[in-house]
């Protein structure tokens, strides 16, 4: 047999069964477009979350230098309680010859209320350190094989430049994730003197990367941050800089998980979508392998109404069930998940509640077809059939 006699027979075999064909040709279809789409979401989301990371770095401006005229203005602004000049920087951490990565950032001590508060070992930096430094839980715990205790020397390591310098305290260790992004833990920070980060630098111009600012009136924070970004435009009118509060930040983090969680509910509704598909195909399926007994049940006085609820009903019990089992077992794996990553589960009635509603409506929509098809069969032809 040649190929084109080949390809006559397949015709003539889809042809045969059209339905199952079709059948068939979807499930793949749609399993492909699953692929396609889950691999697409997975961009779109690797996209979505660093638009929103980036975005402030989008402005072709250069960035804001601030020196000390700037916590003035701040100062000045009706409703600041309090202004504290902060320079960031990575560095790398020597300590008994093994080397880490670490976030220094320079304060002045005298303004940070908040991170003597926090010490758990030793004392906080005072105006006259130079080479003192604070350091975080996770640098004295975790970066090296020996705990990092007050009165231990650590070598810092900036570009070209290094710095000795000697612990005085150690910082709680900090429940919260910072939201600087990987790597920028508030456990892996260390502070030290603006002297000392200065001199670290190297340049002869020193500026502040950030301001801490803290106010009277939480509830005034909106139009104290209009004021903060008036008053700096004076002085920065070509420079990038924004003003941000922990709310803005925190609802930039749930926007970007609100993506998270609607596109893996997405993926989800597709799988459902060939879960449809496949039922509608077994449905199929059993009315061919049925066709004597609907024969015999229209004979009886059956109506064609009985017969496609009968089989509608089988559709809905069907996805009842399967439901159940998924939501059980979908429950299960979220608490093992949660349990092996450390990670509160988030289960909840409603998400309950709606994939029992899902899967039922799916099952009982794949079963429409096949009910109507099992409805109209005529039942001398059924009876008649092998």
């Amino acid at each position: 047999m040649n190929l084109p006699d080949i390809l006559e027979f397949i015709a003539v075999g889809f042809r045969a069964d059209r339905f199952k064909t079709l059948m068939s040709s979807l499930g793949i279809i749609i399993g492909v477009m699953a692929i396609v789409v889950m691999l697409s979401v997975g961009e779109g989301l690797y996209s979505g979350v660093s638009s929103h990371s980036d975005q402030a770095n989008r402005n072709p401006a250069e960035p804001a230098k601030f020196t000390d005229k700037d916590t003035k203005v701040l100062e000045n602004v009706v409703g600041v309680k309090n202004v504290a000049p902060r320079t960031s920087a990575n560095v790398v951490v020597s300590f008994r010859s093994t080397n880490a990565s670490a976030s220094l950032t320079g304060v002045e001590p005298d303004k940070e209320e908040t991170l003597k508060g926090d010490v758990a070992e030793g004392r906080f930096l005072t105006g006259s350190d130079y080479k003192s430094i604070v350091i975080g839980n996770g640098v004295s715990q975790d970066l090296f094989r020996m705990k990092v205790t007050p009165g231990n020397k650590i070598r810092l390591y900036l570009k070209d430049r290094y710095m000795d310098f000697k612990v005085v305290g150690v910082l709680e260790e900090s429940k919260q994730t910072s939201f600087g992004g990987p790597g920028s833990s508030d456990n892996n920070q260390m502070y030290v003197t603006h002297k000392a980060m200065k001199e670290l630098i190297g340049e002869d111009n020193y500026y502040y990367g950030s301001f801490q600012v803290t106010v009277f009136d939480p509830e005034q924070v909106e139009s104290i941050i209009v004021k903060i970004k008036n008053d700096l435009k004076r002085y920065h009118k070509d420079e990038a800089y924004d003003a941000t509060t922990a709310r803005d930040m925190l609802a930039s983090l749930m926007s970007i998980l609100s993506m998270i969680k609607y596109a893996l509910a997405g993926i989800g509704a597709i799988s459902l979508l060939v879960g449809g598909i496949g039922i509608a195909n077994v449905m199929m399926l059993t009315v061919k392998e049925r066709i004597r007994e609907i024969g015999v049940m229209k004979a009886l006085g059956a109506t064609t109404r009985d017969i496609r609820m009968q089989y509608l009903l089988e559709a809905g019990v069907l996805g009842v069930v399967s439901s159940i089992i998924g939501i059980v077992m979908g429950v299960t794996v979220s608490y093992l998940i949660g349990s092996l990553a450390s990670l509160p589960s988030a289960i909840t009635a409603q998400s309950l509640l709606l994939g029992l509603l899902f899967g039922v409506v799916t099952t009982t929509i794949a079963g429409v077809y096949p009910a109507n098809r099992a409805a109209k069969l005529d039942p001398i032809e059924a009876l008649r059939a092998e």
